[in-house]
């Protein structure tokens, strides 16, 4: 059965897959300036082109309710590529409501507007009231095209996302091995098209601290690339940086505290019992991901020019992961082709958007996103015991707040310099452990010309949290 046209702009704005894309009808030609401007991803003017045709179906709703509700659709994805979530999600619902109203609460139409509401309500942090829209959406697209209908897996993705945000995990792993199992029914247990899927459920799989299923799912993903083909196809690049990023990945969660499934580690303590909620030494990160690294690094350089901006991304990563390791000597050189590289697709891509003469047409191109390596970022930082955790905060009538700003340096070789104090009101305990962490700390450098480059008046503002007296819990 074909699926509605504006399947498009949901594979458009929230990544659907490929084949997806191709089942779709050719767009009606009075979208075209609309579509003409969602593929460049100038929303301000696709805006503008919805907001006209939504007038012109509100002229004719009497005679025709269902077009009203498909052009407040089509506002609703370019207000959500805009991030307007707000104006996006009035549009949604209104298109909801109207198609409610004419063509019934199990209609197929409903299907995109109630998909575009759950992933605004998603994006905008609303995710107890995104989960409502995206399961009815689910169930309509089910009863509509099937049960394995691969146009769902958007669906599937943002519920387990949503439900994994508000600690319903069962329910998040239930529509996780849904993908799995749609994965293998659309495509063949071998099939490497599966990839994308199950690196999403990897991925997944990881945000909740379950490595070792991770790795073995990014396993798995490498090995039926290379079985169909073959171990150098650019295909593999992708889980193979994914195994490299569990072990960053572990490691932060590691500096947070947080208690991981990853018993490919050895016992740490002197006794032989493993605790995993201690901070892993970030000199010693995994083998297997440098390794990862080396390899996709090779098969990237092998690429023509098109691959080049997996291949920036790449040696940034591999420039990060010796930075991790305090192996600035190594990093270095990572960092240093990947911004020659960097400053070569820039200057191909301004000359590319500059128009050989200005016609009333033309447009501007959209500012550029900013240079990986234009700014400092943040690797390693072993947090202070008590301070603030993500996901783990009590209510704030239990706790005492107290906060240590400090303001540093990060050299050209990413470390720390001249930290101090700024401000603070906490114990002279946690103002000794902020300043212990942040000099600890590594950085990505800002690179300028070419090289790395030391940027002052960094600041950190580490916040401490502790229960108070009588509250249960507390000391």
């Amino acid at each position: 059965m074909q699926r509605p046209f504006c399947a498009v702009v949901a594979t458009l704005l929230v990544a659907c897959s490929a084949a997806h894309a191709a089942d779709a009808p050719r767009r009606p030609e009075t979208q075209q300036e609309y579509w003409a401007q969602i593929d460049r991803k100038d929303w301000s003017a696709a805006i503008a082109a919805a907001e006209q045709l939504v007038t012109a179906a509100r002229a004719s709703a009497a005679q025709q309710p269902l077009a009203l509700a498909e052009a407040l659709s089509l506002l609703g994805h370019a207000q959500y590529g805009a991030k307007d979530y707000v104006a996006a999600e009035k549009a949604f619902t209104e298109s909801v409501a109207t198609v409610e109203q004419h063509g019934g609460t199990a209609s197929a139409k409903l299907l995109e507007p109630l998909r575009g509401l759950g992933y605004t309500l998603a994006a905008s942090g609303q995710h107890k009231e995104a989960v409502p829209p995206l399961e009815r959406a689910l169930l309509i697209d089910r009863r509509s095209y099937g049960l394995y209908d691969i146009g769902q897996q958007n669906v599937l993705r943002q519920l387990a996302e949503s439900l994994s945000k508000l600690g319903r995990l069962s329910d998040a792993e239930r529509h996780v091995t849904y993908l799995v199992q749609l994965s293998e029914r659309v495509y063949g247990r071998r099939d490497p098209r599966r990839v994308p899927i199950l690196s999403f459920v990897a991925k997944w799989h990881a945000d909740i601290g379950d490595f070792i299923s991770a790795r073995a799912i990014f396993r798995h993903a490498v090995m039926l690339v290379e079985q169909k083909l073959g171990p150098n196809d650019p295909a593999v690049v992708e889980p193979l940086r994914d195994i490299a990023g569990t072990y960053t990945q572990e490691l932060y969660f590691s500096t947070l505290g947080i208690r991981t499934q990853s018993r490919e580690r050895l016992p740490t303590d002197a006794n032989g019992v493993s605790n995993e909620t201690k901070q892993i030494n970030p000199r010693y990160l995994g083998g297997e991901g440098e390794k990862a690294l080396e390899r996709a690094l090779k098969i990237l350089q092998a690429q023509p020019p098109s691959a080049h901006d997996t291949l920036v991304e790449t040696l940034v990563q591999m420039g990060d992961w010796f930075q991790i390791k305090h192996q600035e000597d190594k990093a270095l050189p990572y960092y240093r082709r990947a911004a020659a590289l960097n400053a070569t697709l820039a200057a191909a891509t301004t000359t590319a958007a500059t128009p050989a003469a200005a016609t009333p047409a033309a447009t501007a191109p959209a500012a550029p996103e900013p240079q990986l390596l234009s700014f400092p970022v943040r690797l390693y930082y072993p947090a202070p015991t008590n301070a603030a955790r993500p996901n783990a905060t009590p209510p704030p009538e239990q706790v005492n707040e107290r906060f240590v700003e400090v303001q540093f340096t990060v050299t050209g070789a990413g470390e720390v310099s001249d930290a101090k104090v700024t401000g603070a009101n906490g114990t002279p305990r946690e103002t000794a452990d902020a300043l212990s962490a942040i000099r600890a700390s590594r950085y990505r450098p800002k690179f300028v010309d070419g090289e790395p480059v030391a940027t002052t008046g960094m600041t950190n503002r580490e916040v401490f949290r502790t229960r108070k007296e009588g509250v249960d819990g507390g000391r």
